[in-house]
């Protein structure tokens, strides 16, 4: 049976999974490369970041505005990366989001026992015509601690998992040198340029991971100045 897998998408899936092996990755097979234009993780139309690479279950997905501008083993450290990042890292992300939850929780305890001792001044709220008398810091605590925990755990995970996400970058220099990571992501930069594209910040609820294309130069620039 012939494929329907072009040459230029072959030659991405071998290097996928050369990569795959030489980073000890046995539960990832991809099929075939998905080409996107608009992210279909954003809420609402958002141009596919042109230095992304999203490993998902049976494919590897890619900028469509890319296809053909690199040349396939110019991928190879984009690829790299995000595998590493995503099946590599992944356990370290888990923990650094249970960390930060369990942190959270701990302090949101600590505010609710801590500020009616604090503020111990009695205040009453009158609800549904019955009042309630309780320390000051009671009425502060509540909203306070509902608040910490969500925003605090989001805020501090997300913050890890970005500065993972540069750690993914540095880690595939050691399966594409700094030198061809940078000819890559120089060739990406050229091309957002060239097209007007303007990174937005909006995918599933304004939370990015990757850098910007500039910032993982600069960060890669100073690995190679080093």
């Amino acid at each position: 049976m012939q494929s329907n897998v072009s040459e230029y998408d072959q030659r991405i899936l071998d290097i996928t999974r050369d990569l795959c092996l030489q980073l000890n990755i046995s539960n990832y097979n991809p099929t075939f490369v998905s080409w996107e234009t608009l992210d279909s993780r954003a809420r609402r139309p958002v141009e596919f970041r042109y230095d992304e690479c999203l490993i998902e279950k049976y494919c590897v997905t890619l900028s469509g505005k890319m296809k053909g501008v690199l040349e396939p083993d110019e991928w190879k450290p984009i690829i790299a990366s995000s595998l590493i990042f995503s099946k590599k890292l992944r356990r370290r992300v888990l923990k650094g989001f249970a960390a930060a939850l369990a942190a959270f929780l701990l302090l949101a305890l600590t505010v609710v026992l801590e500020l009616p001792i604090l503020f111990p001044q009695l205040y009453t709220v009158t609800k549904g015509g019955s009042s309630q008398t309780s320390p000051l810091g009671y009425y502060i605590a509540g909203p306070l601690a509902l608040a910490l925990v969500p925003l605090g755990t989001i805020v501090t995970s997300v913050t890890y998992a970005r500065r993972l996400r540069r750690t993914a970058d540095i880690d595939a220099t050691n399966l594409v040198s700094a030198a061809a990571f940078l000819t890559t992501l120089n060739k990406i930069a050229e091309t957002e340029r060239s097209t007007g594209y303007r990174e937005n910040r909006n995918i599933r609820g304004s939370i990015p991971l990757l850098p910007s294309t500039l910032a993982r130069i600069s960060l890669l620039q100073k690995s190679l100045d080093s």
